[in-house]
């Protein structure tokens, strides 16, 4: 195996400056830093980062933990973030928990033994008490969700979550609709919880009252397409069926709208729909379907200052970022006729 040495000597150049070029250390020649990374190459030279963790105690490394990579709203804001991230020098490791807490816990312990140099994290929920002790030693940003602890040291950023739901039930409910459905994924969740309060206030103002025995209320207990699917084949069959159907996840809504097309259900004729959470490329469906969403990009330039001041600032007292959900009607929503 080729060694720093061998990079430093085809590159004409000290093993120091090979070591700065790849721990992207500011204040070197961009033509010293191609002829490093040319270096690299023809000696097929790999760093041993291991090594540089037990010397330094610290990489330049995030480490991004979502509940799911495959809903688009995370894939957008990570590639962001890892793109923000790397014209400051770092790098980033990403994994998806599938909302799984003993995998939680697992890749947090291995961030932990890989000397991250920060966590950004959207929890499952379940594993407060660790993510309160890993944050007292390695910065750390939450992202969506919050968990509720008084000894966690980090940040959060999110949205308002509450009223986003509000304004979607709401919007409903000013165009005649009583008979609203609400697909609720996990409320054991912050956002899965303040979305579900925030569509019972706007109902109460009406005079509805959402509880256990409410008729159009599914629980699905988790944020993925094939819950979806069977929450909207159970509220189909109900007899009368709901006017509107209000989803509170975009992954969620994806299999609700699956579902209508299968069995033929016309949206907004049969019946609205309204997502919490945009749905990539929705503007090309036949019918885009109105929600109210948050920008990722927005998030991931947020979530990039926080965690790398974090870094910088080890004593930085704890910051909350919220930011307002913005309403598109799109096309999936009628007044009620009846």
């Amino acid at each position: 195996m080729s060694t720093i040495k061998d990079v430093a000597k085809y590159a004409g150049v000290s093993t120091a400056t090979v070591s700065r070029v790849i721990n992207h250390a500011p204040n070197v020649r961009p033509e010293t830093v191609a002829r490093v990374n040319e270096a690299i190459a023809a000696c097929h030279f790999v760093p041993n980062f291991v090594a540089r963790n037990l010397k330094s105690e610290q990489t330049k490394t995030i480490g991004f933990l979502v509940s799911d990579i495959a809903n688009s709203y995370f894939t957008i804001m990570a590639k962001a973030l890892e793109i923000k991230l790397q014209k400051l020098g770092y790098d980033m490791m990403v994994c998806s928990t599938d909302d799984d807490p003993p995998m939680e816990k697992s890749y947090l312990t291995q961030f932990q033994s890989n000397r991250v140099a920060g966590i950004v994290l959207n929890t499952t929920g379940k594993n407060t008490e660790f993510i309160e002790t890993l944050s007292q030693s390695i910065p750390m940003v939450l992202v969506e969700r919050s968990v509720s602890s008084a000894r966690f040291r980090g940040d959060f950023i999110g949205a308002d979550n509450r009223a986003g739901m509000y304004s979607l039930a709401s919007y409903l409910l000013e165009r005649g609709h009583r008979r609203i459905a609400i697909v609720n994924g996990n409320l054991e969740v912050s956002t899965g919880k303040e979305r579900y309060e925030g569509f019972v206030l706007a109902m109460k103002e009406y005079g509805i009252t959402v509880d256990d025995r409410y008729p159009f209320l599914y629980n699905a207990h988790s944020f993925v397409e094939k819950k979806g699917y069977e929450a909207a084949e159970y509220l189909m069959g109900l007899d009368p069926a709901p006017t509107a159907v209000l989803v509170t996840n975009n992954a969620l809504s994806l299999g609700v709208l699956k579902y209508m097309k299968k069995h033929q259900v016309r949206i907004p004729e049969d019946v609205s729909v309204m997502c919490y959470g945009n749905i990539e490329n929705s503007e090309l469906f036949f019918v885009e379907p109105a929600y109210t969403t948050l920008n990722p990009l927005s998030i991931a330039d947020k979530v990039c200052q926080y965690i790398v001041s974090r870094i910088e600032e080890e004593n930085l007292p704890n910051r909350e970022m919220i930011f307002e959900s913005k309403l598109y009607p799109g096309g999936s929503v009628a007044p009620v006729q009846e």
